[in-house]
């Protein structure tokens, strides 16, 4: 395992792309061959079957979730165009977040290739509320505004909105909150279309999603969309799962292992990241899936209890198992996908982890996969995985991020400038000699001559040694009367550095979410990262 640090772009604008956008072409190919001379056993389905199965799948999954949601169709693309995805949690991310749906679309535009993003529903939201920024006496501050009452730790999918009236306000609120920082925020054009979601839907993470890619379509990146959900309860992803469980010691193994090792590659001493290990329970193993009831939507680790050709399956935290599979090492699945496939109706969801979201997706259905900065460091540990759980070097993914600043000016407060001005009130506590400028007055000549003595002066003993220290230290502080106002000055100037960086802490902060940037200048960065990054004179909307 090979350490692979990325670093956030420091510069508002800049691009992070490694490897560079211009290489994708071939890393598509790269990929699609080594996938291509793959064969792998999921437990009675090839490889190369279940690839083909999991992509229409996912297609036929997309078409039905755009037209139940009355979004666009993209263009249709032969069974065996090459498919690029990449995917988020359905929530009000930063716009280096976003650049990669305008990358996947440009990507699949200039290669005629397939692009899919998924909506990571299984995942469960960080808060009810969004940083906004606003002026207060002139000073730059920040406070949280509400979208909605927050409801707990419930997965997106299972997520619905609790107070309307929060939700319908949020825009508003958000615009007073701003007042004229951002003169043209997005969220003017994104509110009105998640409020018009609620028609046929409570779900926030739906609504955010469907909002959000319709002004991706409007601005012309116009990939296919499919909730993580729906493909979790495909029998395609079904195999991959039960592969997985049919070899769960080995996998457990692999896992915990790799896990290790990049812990102290990197240093690591906390148990929970990047993720925990896979534990047991007694004679149950913690298996690589979440599962949750929707009358009690809370994940829980899926835990597995393998007999002589059965397996039993629970939710951690209950003691009853829900489900008994055919299912064993040398078994094939097929009997028991048809038992997982009933468990929707059932109300259990039986969902990916991190590690399992992308494992499937580079494997089983994408032929390139774009990471954000976050992802692509799980993916280090995932590939570590793949390799020697399944035996192949894993498809290369593009690690894709933006930073882009609101608008709201910056100070010439810099670290350096901080850094020198204590340097130089520490010279001022420990040389005041040195900073007393011009001729001295006696009295001070005599304490300089003083410590000048002292520190000439051999001191071997530990007592000679402490009462150098003593002499010194006596001098130094019967100096700074001479240094008083420049101190006073100096200490003045930390305090103007000190608010300086606070304000631009807040000015150059990445992490706005990108419906408060200014609508024209979040469109001009992604159309030079999208579809559109040769017509970068177009304007928003048209």
């Amino acid at each position: 395992m090979k350490t692979h640090r990325l670093r956030a772009p420091a510069v508002d604008g800049a691009v992070l792309a490694d490897p560079p956008l211009a290489q994708a072409g071939g890393l598509l190919t790269a990929n699609s061959q080594r996938l291509a001379d793959w064969d792998h056993d999921f437990q009675g389905r090839r490889f190369g079957r279940l690839r083909s199965l999991v992509r229409a799948q996912a297609i036929e999954k997309a078409r039905d979730y755009h037209t139940r949601a009355g979004l666009d169709l993209p263009q249709a693309h032969p069974a065996e165009a090459h498919l690029v995805a990449t995917g988020h949690q359905p929530e009000l991310f930063h716009p280096g977040v976003w650049v990669k749906n305008f990358a996947v679309a440009r990507l699949a535009r200039e290669h005629a290739a397939v692009g899919l993003n998924l909506v990571v529903d299984n995942d469960i939201p960080k808060s009810a509320s969004v940083r906004v920024p606003h002026r207060a006496a002139g000073e730059l501050r920040s406070r949280l505004v509400e979208f909605d009452e927050w409801g707990g730790e419930v997965p997106f999918e299972d997520l619905r909105a609790r107070d309307e009236a929060l939700f319908a306000t949020f825009a508003q609120r958000v615009r007073a909150e701003l007042g004229n920082v951002v003169p043209d925020p997005l969220v003017d054009d994104f509110w009105p279309r998640a409020l018009r979601h609620r028609e046929h839907t409570s779900r926030l993470g739906v609504r955010f999603a469907l909002a959000r890619r319709e002004v991706e379509a409007s601005w012309g990146a116009r990939n296919w969309e499919v909730p993580l959900s729906a493909l979790c309860e495909s029998d395609g992803f079904l195999w991959f799962a039960s592969h997985l469980l049919a070899q769960l010691p080995r996998f457990q193994q692999v896992h915990n292992d790799a896990l290790t090792r990049y812990r102290a590659l990197y240093g690591i001493r906390s148990k929970h990241h990047p993720v925990p290990a896979l534990g047991r329970r007694d004679d149950w193993l913690e298996a690589p899936f979440w599962v949750w009831r929707a009358d009690a939507p809370r994940r829980r680790p899926l835990l597995a209890r393998q007999l002589a050709r059965t397996m039993l399956l629970r939710v951690d935290g209950e003691d009853e198992p829900f489900l008994e599979v055919p299912l064993a090492p040398d078994r094939d699945a097929c009997c028991a996908i048809d038992q997982l496939l009933a468990l929707p109706a059932r109300g259990i969801r039986l969902r990916t982890r991190a590690l399992t979201t992308t494992m499937f997706a580079r494997l089983l259905l994408s032929d390139l996969f774009v990471h954000g900065i976050g992802g692509a460091k799980y993916d280090e540990l995932g590939d570590e995985i793949v390799h020697e759980f399944f035996g192949i070097t894993p498809p290369a993914y593009l690690t894709l991020s933006l930073t882009l600043w609101l608008d709201l000016g910056t100070d010439p407060a810099t670290p350096e400038r901080l850094h020198a001005t204590e340097r130089a009130l520490r010279d001022l506590t420990y040389n005041p000699d040195r900073n007393l400028g011009g001729q001295p007055p006696a009295a001070a000549r005599r304490w300089i001559e003083a410590k000048h003595a002292a520190i000439t002066r051999p001191a071997v003993t530990h007592a000679e040694r402490l009462e150098q220290f003593r002499v010194i230290r006596q001098c130094n502080e019967a100096l700074q009367g001479g240094v008083a106002e420049t101190r006073s000055q100096l200490e003045a100037e930390r305090a103007r550095i000190v608010s300086g960086l606070q304000r631009n802490a807040l000015a150059r902060s990445r992490e706005y979410s990108f419906i408060l940037h200014s609508r024209t200048r979040v469109h001009d960065a992604m159309a030079a990262v999208g579809p559109d990054a040769r017509q970068k004179n177009e304007h928003p909307g048209h």
